[in-house]
């Protein structure tokens, strides 16, 4: 209860604070700062806006270098505000809603698609899907055998090359062999 007294008063009070905002207005100029509060977004947003729409908002370049915004500057605000937040333009649509002289952009036309041509699709889609999964066995079996033959391979050229060591050391030991009975002989 209370606080939802309290809420009440601060909406009471920022409501009066922009009737006396509008109404000095007329005369006022606002900085970044007072005109983001104004139109309820962050100094940065508005100095984005500023730097990327500049030749669409009509703010004021003092002498000093800052910007400040009057009435027309701020109804801009708004509006891009309004066109940003709640119809989700980018900056570049809202450049392109400027610089048409306020045309709309309208979102284009999708063509109407029955549910007969979305289940041929889909059909279509699983007939695929099909196509790829045999594809995929079939790849994955004849890798299989490839790697079946590889290691066949492998095993008969270790066996090869291990019965090739066997038989030259064989013929070296018989050759040593042979060489010490020669010797043998004369000593």
């Amino acid at each position: 209860m209370y606080l939802e007294r309290m809420i009440k008063i601060a909406n009471q009070t920022q409501d009066q604070r922009a009737e006396n905002l509008s109404e000095n207005l007329e005369e006022m100029r606002l900085t970044v700062k007072e005109a983001a509060k104004y139109v309820n977004e962050s100094p940065g947003v508005v100095r984005n806006w500023l730097r990327e729409l500049k030749p669409y908002i009509p703010a004021v370049q003092g002498e000093n270098g800052y910007h400040y915004f009057d009435k027309p500057a701020l109804e801009r605000l708004m509006l891009i505000r309004q066109l940003s937040r709640d119809q989700n333009y980018s900056i570049k649509q809202i450049e392109y809603y400027f610089a048409t002289g306020e045309l709309k952009i309208e979102p284009e036309p999708m063509e109407e698609r029955s549910s007969d041509d979305m289940r041929k699709d889909l059909d279509t889609i699983l007939e695929r899907l099909e196509r790829q999964e045999q594809f995929n066995q079939a790849l994955v079996t004849k890798l299989d055998e490839q790697q079946h033959y590889i290691k066949e391979s492998l095993n008969k050229r270790d066996q090869l090359l291990l019965e090739s060591l066997k038989a030259s050391q064989e013929v070296r030991k018989t050759e040593t062999q042979k060489k010490k009975r020669f010797w043998g002989w004369f000593f």
